[in-house]
C-alpha cells in the first residue's frame, strides 16, 4: 500500500465502487442469513477475518466507521472496496459518522491520504462515502444502523426517501441516525455528551419504533463494548465492535433464523 498500489488504481477503485454505492437505496433489503460487523477503524485482522466469513447464500453487513484512527485505514478501505466490487449484493457497506469530511479531518483519515496520495483522491473518497447506504433490513424485522434511532423517526419510510450526497449530513434525522446512542437511564430522548444536534434515546423510544414498523430489533455500532458486544432493552439491541485498538475483543453477529450467534473476530 502507498508505494505498491498506484494513485490510478486506487482512484478507479473508488469511482467504480461509487457507481454501485449510487444505485443502491438508503435502505437495502436483506433476506439471507448475515454476518453483521460494527466499528473497523482501520483494522485490517477484523476486515480480514469477516470477508472470509462472506460465502454463498449469505450476506456480510458492515455498520460503517472503517477509517480513522486505525493504523491501517488505507489498507482497509482497498480491501472492503475491492471486496464489493467483486460481490456487490452480498457485501453491504453502511455509512457510519466517521465517513464524513469533518470527522476525517479531525480524527486523521485526511492526513493519512494526504501523507500518500493526492487531495484528488480524498475527495473521491468523500464522493464514496457521501453515497454509502445508512441502513439495512434484514427479514423486514432486524433494522441495522450505525447510530441509533432519531428524534422525529417514525418509519423505516423516512428512512429510504434521505438525501445522499452530502459531505457531512445536513438532514437532522439523517445525522441522528448516525450519531445517536441509547440510553438505560432514559426513557426518551435526552441531549448527547456528542455534540449539538445529537441525541440519546431511551427503551420506550426504541419499543415504540419497532412496535410502528413491525420490527424486533435493532442492530447498532458507535460505542466501543469491552467484549465486542452488548445486548441491551430486553436483548431489543445489540451494539457491535469490531475494532482491536480500543482494547476490546472485537465481535461479529450471526444471525442465521431466529437465531443471533456472537463472532469473535480476534
Amino acid at each position: 500500500m502507498g508505494g505498491s498500489l498506484g494513485e490510478r488504481e486506487f482512484m478507479q477503485l473508488l469511482l467504480t465502487s461509487s457507481e454501485i454505492f449510487e444505485s443502491e437505496p438508503q435502505v437495502l433489503d436483506v433476506e439471507d442469513e448475515c454476518i453483521i460487523v460494527g466499528d473497523v477503524h482501520g483494522d485490517k485482522e477484523s476486515v480480514a477475518r469477516a470477508l472470509e466469513l462472506l460465502e454463498q447464500n449469505r450476506t456480510l453487513i458492515f455498520l460503517g466507521d472503517y477509517v480513522d484512527r486505525g493504523p491501517y485505514q488505507l489498507e482497509s478501505m482497498y480491501v472492503l472496496l475491492k471486496a464489493k466490487i467483486e460481490n456487490p449484493s452480498r457485501l453491504i457497506l453502511l455509512r457510519g459518522n466517521h465517513e464524513s469530511r469533518s470527522m476525517n479531518l479531525y480524527y486523521g483519515f485526511y492526513d493519512v491520504v494526504l501523507s500518500r496520495y493526492s487531495q484528488s483522491l480524498y475527495e473521491l473518497f468523500v464522493d464514496v462515502f457521501s453515497k454509502m447506504p445508512i441502513c439495512a433490513l434484514i427479514n423486514r424485522e432486524i433494522l441495522c444502523l450505525h447510530g441509533g434511532i432519531a428524534e422525529g423517526l417514525e418509519s423505516i419510510e423516512q428512512l429510504r426517501t434521505l438525501p445522499k450526497g452530502d459531505d457531512d449530513p445536513k438532514d437532522p434525522i439523517y445525522l441522528q441516525v448516525l450519531w445517536n446512542d441509547p440510553d438505560e437511564s432514559i426513557e426518551t430522548f435526552a441531549p448527547s455528551y456528542r455534540g449539538p444536534g445529537i441525541r440519546l434515546f431511551g427503551a420506550s423510544v426504541l419499543e415504540n419504533f419497532l412496535k410502528k414498523n413491525g420490527l424486533k430489533m435493532l442492530v447498532r455500532a458507535h460505542e466501543p463494548q469491552p467484549e465486542g458486544f452488548k445486548f441491551i432493552f430486553g436483548n431489543r439491541l445489540l451494539s457491535l465492535f469490531s475494532c482491536r485498538y480500543y482494547g476490546i475483543r472485537p465481535a461479529a453477529a450471526l444471525l442465521r433464523g431466529n437465531e443471533i450467534k456472537i463472532l469473535g473476530l480476534g
